[in-house]
């Protein structure tokens, strides 16, 4: 079961994990070190929180209860809110549903992210190519994106024009055609281990918890 982040809930610090090629450096009693490569390698987000009082420790015990240890995966934010284009240059704006139809009043819906950046590419490409029209050049080396459920990272960023040249990191996780961008991703993340989020009230009252996280893909890749 995928369930969505709780609003209410938001880390004071955020640490986020890039994924990392190799796993498990072991050194030998000759000093001789090796690790092994991971084949698919993860996001991990770490997050520490204030205290939470209330409603927060109502919202902390049901997201724990949703988890069912590592049954269960979270929709994350990567809660990365200065370091990407802020929201009034992406353009809080109304559009049309996909397919382009309205409400029967010919009202549309509040979009708060891109609209019409699209990326096509196949799985473990490095490079891909995005057109972001009117939007202009708002993407930089250093800034996250997401192209569904998949967070990336922008190593390096060309410019010509409007159109924008991305190498990112990790390599593309499966084959996209016209997966709209956004600069807002999401992930779908687990906890590290079972005994993740143990939430120590003080005074019976109030208590500041660590998450640990990370990128799960058994539910959205083969």
């Amino acid at each position: 079961m995928i369930f969505d982040w709780p609003e209410v809930l938001a880390p004071q610090d955020v640490a986020v994990l890039p994924p990392r090629k190799t796993v498990g450096l072991t050194t030998s009693l000759t000093e001789f070190t090796q690790a092994v490569p991971a084949i698919r390698p993860p996001f991990g987000l770490k997050l520490p929180f204030g205290n939470l009082f209330g409603d927060e420790v109502k919202a902390w015990r049901a997201m724990m209860a949703l988890f069912e240890g590592r049954a269960n995966q979270v929709r994350v934010p990567l809660f990365d809110l200065w370091h990407r284009a802020k929201d009034n240059v992406i353009g809080a704006h109304l559009v049309p549903w996909s397919d382009g139809a309205t409400f029967s009043d010919g009202a549309m819906h509040l979009a708060d992210d891109l609209e019409g950046v699209i990326v096509s590419g196949v799985q473990g490409q490095r490079t891909i190519t995005a057109d972001f029209g009117q939007y202009g050049q708002l993407l930089e080396a250093g800034l996250y994106f997401g192209l569904g459920e998949h967070p990336y990272i922008a190593r390096r960023v060309w410019w010509e024009g409007s159109v924008a040249r991305i190498e990112c990191t990790p390599t593309l996780r499966t084959a996209y055609a016209d997966e709209p961008l956004k600069l807002k991703p999401t992930m779908i993340a687990g906890l590290v281990d079972d005994d993740q989020g143990e939430l120590m009230l003080r005074r019976a009252r109030y208590g500041a918890p660590m998450l640990e996280l990370v990128e799960r893909f058994d539910v959205l890749l083969p």
